[in-house]
């Protein structure tokens, strides 16, 4: 029983890891051939449209993981949802997320864009801010800490590598988000992976509670990063 549960944790670990970013960049090249407006629309359009793929192939991951779970006469709250945690977990996930945020900003003025408005975005960039902080807020943080850990913690793996092995794959499920080659992606790897331990620790130090993290998540990938993103995949800054 050991060895099938040790199998299929790292199975779960190379899909998780491997599969969600292949998934997510499939859908997107899906909707650019799918749907005219997001390679000729405006620069709302094809921004939001190439953005729109990603994160519902994020949520269709968090929904096979839900299928998986009530298969085994479990939920979301058995992973961590809805606890509120302890004053310790919530310190540390949202130092953190402070920590990366201010990371994240000081890249704006090279692309021009007032820091102000990462914190007060506008029209669609509104939209994209608030889509991809609840998506990579919720979805990455069931799947990465609430899913795979209970995993590596029910296979018998001590808290040291729940939290490890998780982070790495958080890590490397980040790799593609680089367009300029793969000495930029593993740069992008490696903090993402440490920032993904961090949260696990945070987790465990909650008592297994994701929402800590969730909110953590949420505020990062809200921030700075949106703005960042649209001047990744468009080039454009209007």
């Amino acid at each position: 029983m050991k060895r099938e549960m040790l199998r299929r944790c790292w199975l779960e670990w190379a899909i998780v890891g491997f599969g969600l970013p292949g998934v997510t960049s499939s859908l997107s090249k899906l909707v650019v051939l799918a749907i005219p407006a997001a390679k000729h629309g405006s620069v709302a359009q094809r921004f939001l449209l190439n953005l729109g793929g990603g994160l519902i192939g994020e949520w269709l991951f968090v929904f096979a993981v839900w299928i998986v779970l009530r298969g085994r006469n479990q939920s979301f709250r058995d992973v961590g949802m809805w606890r509120f945690g302890n004053w310790a977990a919530w310190g540390l996930a949202l130092l953190f997320a402070g920590l990366s945020i201010a990371s994240n900003l000081r890249f704006l003025p090279r692309m021009n864009i007032p820091i102000a408005h990462a914190f007060a975005p506008q029209g669609f960039h509104l939209f994209a801010a608030l889509a991809m902080g609840i998506t990579a807020g919720f979805c990455e943080e069931v799947l990465f800490r609430g899913f795979l850990m209970a995993e590596f913690a029910e296979a018998g793996y001590g808290k040291l590598m729940q939290v490890v092995l998780p982070g790495l794959a958080f890590g490397f499920a980040h790799l593609g988000y680089s367009v300029h080659g793969l000495v930029a992606g593993i740069g992008i790897m490696a903090p993402t992976a440490l920032l993904g331990m961090i949260w696990g620790v945070a987790y465990l130090l909650g008592r297994r509670s994701l929402l800590p993290c969730i909110v953590a998540h949420f505020l990062n990938d809200s921030t700075a990063l949106p703005w960042i993103m649209f001047f990744m995949f468009t080039g454009d800054l209007g």
